[in-house]
């Protein structure tokens, strides 16, 4: 009898959704996974009658039900802090990069970690997170790049930042424009060499006794000299004309690094008023040499280091691939996944740009299971299982029937 089959394909197929849905309850606390949905179809259909231009409609019997469709839910998982800075939570679409050195996968599990080699790997299987890597010089990020297996990320953590030469000094403040000519201002502010050896530098400024908005200046240190001199001016609303001014010190002793060192002084932000003079150098560019100690990871997926000569340099950034149609994703386990033909190839960019969200560091996106959903389903569909099982109860009945017609 038809109806035998019918119900034993319904029994098959409602076993696929205990298994979906079962599938489902087990990965309630899985980081970064995603929930599946079936979804169900009529089987064939078997025509007993076509229908008729007289007003008859066709007349057909159903065989049964098989599963349509068995679909990614890809929305947003719940966020748990767990205080790591290694752990990263993606907030929107995207998911992140990882290598194996061959391959390229995709994940939202962000449980990271660094590896022996300092290395940003996924901590459940060693695999590379990929992104774009800074200059090690000046920190520039290019994440126009292609990203691919040569791009893991590495934090290098107790390396060696090189010294740099000052070369830009920036200057506030004020100079008293009551000061006696006779009385110069000297201010004074570490500048570096090529080797990252400190050397103190003066600057001193002196009214001019003529010219009541003109102040001369000149350099002077103690490891070396500078027979660079000149003036700023200032407007009768106390606002520096000059903007910049340009010096060499010679050092005496160079002791191997460059013997000259020429800096560039921003002036502009110094007034002249009546008052107290405080102009002082408030930023210069040359470092020691220093050591990376600890690193953060900001919302656009910038790896910022801080090095112990009180350096902040960009290290990296992470990226993050977006698919057209990230729910036909085929699942690798371990909450991996790959490209299929229906999901669109990745489009690698930063975090928050185009259809990718943004990080948030020190939190985790936990499985976005709906309990109380998956158990109203598991009801629902253990329901249709028992009555598709007494559908071949019945029909097992009726066939019994028939076999008895001849006692």
């Amino acid at each position: 009898m038809i109806s035998i089959f019918t119900g034993v394909a319904g029994l098959r197929t409602y076993q696929r959704a205990v298994d979906v849905i079962a599938n489902n309850i087990a990965n309630v606390n899985t980081i970064g996974f995603k929930s599946a949905r079936v979804s169900f179809a009529e089987a064939l259909a078997q025509t007993l009658r076509a229908g008729s231009e007289s007003g008859t409609n066709p007349m057909q019997i159903g065989l049964g039900v098989g599963v349509s469709s068995i679909d990614n839910l890809m929305n947003q998982g719940n966020l748990k802090s767990t205080g790591s800075p290694t752990d990263i939570a993606i907030l929107g679409d995207g998911f992140f990069v990882l290598s194996d050195g061959s391959s390229i996968s995709f994940t939202r599990n962000g449980v990271f970690q660094l590896d022996g080699r300092n290395h940003l790997v996924a901590a459940s299987n060693g695999m590379h997170i990929l992104g774009w890597i800074a200059d090690p010089t000046t920190g520039a990020i290019d994440s126009t790049t292609n990203v691919d297996a040569s791009t893991a990320i590495t934090i290098p953590i107790g390396t060696q930042l090189a010294a740099r030469q000052t070369a830009n000094a920036t200057y506030q403040g004020n100079l008293d424009a009551g000061q006696d000519p006779a009385a110069p201002v000297e201010t004074k502010f570490t500048i570096y060499d090529s080797l990252g050896a400190p050397h103190q530098l003066s600057i001193t400024f002196t009214k001019s006794a003529l010219t009541p908005n003109e102040w001369t200046w000149s350099v002077s240190s103690p490891d070396g000299a500078s027979a660079d001199t000149g003036t700023i001016t200032f407007t009768e609303n106390g606002e520096c004309q000059n903007g910049t001014i340009s010096f060499t010190l010679t050092l005496t002793t160079p002791g191997g690094a460059a013997a000259d060192i020429s800096i560039d002084a921003d002036l502009s932000a110094v007034t002249q008023f009546v008052g107290s003079t405080t102009a002082q150098a408030v930023t210069q560019d040359g470092l020691p040499v220093g050591t990376l100690q600890s690193f953060s990871i900001d919302d656009l997926g910038l790896l910022t280091g801080v090095y112990s000569n009180g350096m902040v340099q960009p290290l990296a950034r992470i990226a993050l691939a977006a698919f057209t149609n990230p729910a036909g994703l085929s699942k690798l386990g371990s909450g991996l996944y790959t490209t299929s033909p229906n999901s669109g190839d990745p489009i690698i960019k930063p975090p928050n740009v185009g259809a990718n969200g943004t990080l948030a560091a020190g939190f985790l996106e936990m499985s976005n299971v709906d309990l109380a959903h998956e158990f109203a389903n598991l009801i629902v569909t253990q329901r249709a299982f028992q009555a598709n099982s007494r559908v071949v109860t019945t029909a097992d009945e009726m066939l019994q029937d028939v076999l008895t017609l001849k006692r």
